[in-house]
């Protein structure tokens, strides 16, 4: 047996295995979204609302606005700065009295936990709420007056849960390197959650949305055990999960309104992403490998020349993935001006195989302008870069 005949055959494994996942994700997925009887009912505790700001986000009034208009009597929103006298003071500022959110308040601190500065921005809208269950969501997420009572009734639905996470989604591309980015969270990200749901049990955050209870975060050391690490989200919700209670996903999925981004944004995000994900959960993303089905089958093709086993297998690959967009479409995305994006797909998944690659090829992260180290263990260092 020649060594082109052996790598066929591992890729032909490899094929298998990522068919299975994928049909396993369809059903998930599918699953997931099903319909439900009625909404839970729920108790109006209040609310605490921490939104840490960086930069200037695209449509930063609206996505305040958002979260001011909740259908829920008790709540207040936080918008948080790392150090007063930053312009986006100013910019928040004019955003809250054009949208006349008597509820939302500007925080500024100058605290400094660690490395990751956003959870040294959490501590400090944190000291300054008083809402019994606190809710962290992301400046560019935009969300819906149901929001907030939808997510509060779901962690009140079982007394052994701890949290309640939720999905995001990019439905209206600006730019190709956007459309990517959107496509990476619909078709790869979210199933990937959904399977873990399914099959494992749910042990992260995500940082789109997290809603857990004020003493939750005392109990596992608060904001400060988290300042190290990058993946501040993931680490509260695994800590939640670690002390015995579930992390559950919303029905609720929010939109990230993530403005444009250029290819190289994209390229930078989802290898920072890679890495982070590496670092957290080592086993899980080395498995996630098989999960690239269309260019196993491309190599395939490559290798074994054009047959009509290797077409077959290739386009049965395209019709599993172009099967879940058509079913995260339909359940999620809902917005017609994603779909002049699809044809894409596979491009996508090629880089995105290349990023799964690069993952493994260092351990260096470009996050808010700075270079870091990913640990192993997920902390990061700063790197002091000439």
């Amino acid at each position: 047996m020649t060594a082109a005949e052996i790598i066929q055959i591992i890729l032909g494994l490899l094929i298998i295995a990522g068919a299975s996942y994928w049909l396993i994700a369809i059903y998930c997925v599918n699953l997931f979204f099903r319909p439900v009887a009625k909404e839970h009912e729920y108790q109006p505790l209040p609310v605490s609302i921490l939104k840490p700001l960086k930069g200037r986000d695209p449509e930063l009034a609206r996505n305040i606005r958002s979260f001011c208009e909740q259908d829920y009597p008790d709540y207040e929103l936080l918008l948080g700065l790392n150090r007063a006298g930053e312009a986006e003071v100013r910019e928040t500022g004019k955003a809250l009295e054009v949208i006349s959110c008597g509820n939302a308040r500007i925080v500024s601190s100058d605290l400094d936990l660690g490395e990751n500065r956003k959870v040294s921005n959490l501590q400090g809208m944190l000291t300054e709420s008083r809402g019994s269950l606190i809710v962290m969501s992301d400046s560019d997420m935009r969300v819906d007056k149901d929001y907030l009572k939808t997510i509060v009734g779901e962690y009140q639905s079982d007394s052994n849960i701890g949290m309640v996470t939720s999905l995001y989604k990019i439905s209206d591309p600006k730019g190709m390197g956007t459309a990517f980015e959107s496509m990476s969270i619909a078709l790869d990200f979210l199933p990937s959650v959904l399977v873990a749901e399914r099959l494992e049990g749910v042990s992260f955050g995500l940082g789109a949305s997290m809603l857990f209870s004020r003493k939750a975060l005392d109990d596992i050391g608060g904001f400060p055990s988290v300042a190290d690490y990058l993946a501040d989200d993931y680490q509260i919700g695994n800590r939640i999960f670690k002390k015995g209670f579930r992390v559950v996903i919303s029905r609720y999925v929010v939109e990230d309104i993530a403005g444009h981004m250029s290819f190289s944004d994209y390229w930078v995000h989802q290898l920072r992403w890679a890495r982070t994900v590496r670092a957290s959960r080592p086993a899980g993303y080395f498995g996630s490998g098989v999960s690239h089905i269309i260019p196993f089958a491309i190599f395939l093709c490559l290798l074994g020349g054009i047959n009509p086993i290797s077409v077959s297998v290739l386009a049965c690959a395209l019709l599993l993935r172009f099967c879940m967009a058509g079913l995260v479409y339909r359940h999620v995305i809902r917005n017609t001006s994603w779909l002049k994006w699809i044809i894409l797909l596979p491009v996508k998944d090629m880089f995105s195989f290349l990023i799964w690659i690069g993952a493994f090829t260092g351990s260096r992260v470009k996050w808010r302008g700075s270079l870091y180290e990913v640990q192993k263990d997920g902390k990061i260092i700063k790197l002091n870069c000439r």
